[in-house]
């Protein structure tokens, strides 16, 4: 098996921010501190208004290879245009990231979709969005989010998300290539959330658990 260069299974208690990994270094996060807490045995991220998307990174690490895979759930229903989780498996300081974005809808089917963001954090997907057939999600279902972020000029982006209590799927979900300048040299990995503007029952907790990251195989 690979060596993997990052685990966390959250078994600490952080009341503001996510503290360090077990093996990666610390979580840094651009937004407030206190939106992120750790407890109960997972990462929690708070949606505290429709509209808002914190991330959080593990910036000590630096790979053009990387296997990225997360388990994640949240504490309400999707409303209005519903629920985004993010897993990044390539953020370039000052260029961008490579990410799987999965979305929680109101009608509790889900869809996932591979995108490229701007040093500016706006998507361009590289994907268009599919729904998983056969997954619903309703809060409190924990849903495995795998991403693999390999290779330059092209770089090969795949991703797929299936029930964490489930058999993995042997299918990626979607796959494509890009080789936006910028993006084509190693980088770090991270989690985000987003709330849609027009959900109705903020706020809304993510919570994640078991990530790890290692080079993808």
């Amino acid at each position: 098996a690979a060596t993997l260069w990052a685990t966390d299974s959250f078994t600490r208690t952080v009341a503001s921010g996510w503290g360090t990994a077990d093996l990666g270094g610390p979580w840094t996060t651009g937004s407030a501190a206190g939106t992120f807490s750790v407890g109960s045995g997972v990462g929690s991220l708070k949606l505290a208004t429709a509209g808002s998307g914190p991330s959080i990174f593990l910036n000590g690490v630096s790979s053009a290879s990387s296997d990225v895979q997360v388990t994640v759930t949240t504490d309400k229903a999707a409303t209005g245009g519903g629920i985004y989780l993010y897993a990044v498996g390539r953020r370039v300081a000052g260029a961008g990231d490579y990410r799987v974005k999965v979305h929680f809808l109101a009608s509790g089917a889900v869809g996932l979709s591979v995108i490229r963001t701007s040093s500016t954090g706006a998507e361009t997907a590289l994907t268009s969005e599919t729904t998983v057939v056969g997954l619903k999600y309703t809060p409190g279902t924990a849903l495995r989010i795998r991403l693999q972020v390999t290779g330059v000029s092209p770089t090969t982006v795949r991703a797929k998300v299936w029930l964490a209590a489930g058999t993995e799927p042997t299918a990626w979900a979607a796959t494509t290539t890009d080789a936006t300048a910028g993006l084509q040299v190693a980088g770090s990995v991270g989690l985000m959330a987003y709330l849609s503007g027009s959900a109705t029952n903020s706020p809304v907790v993510a919570k994640f658990d078991d990530f790890q990251g290692g080079p993808a195989k």
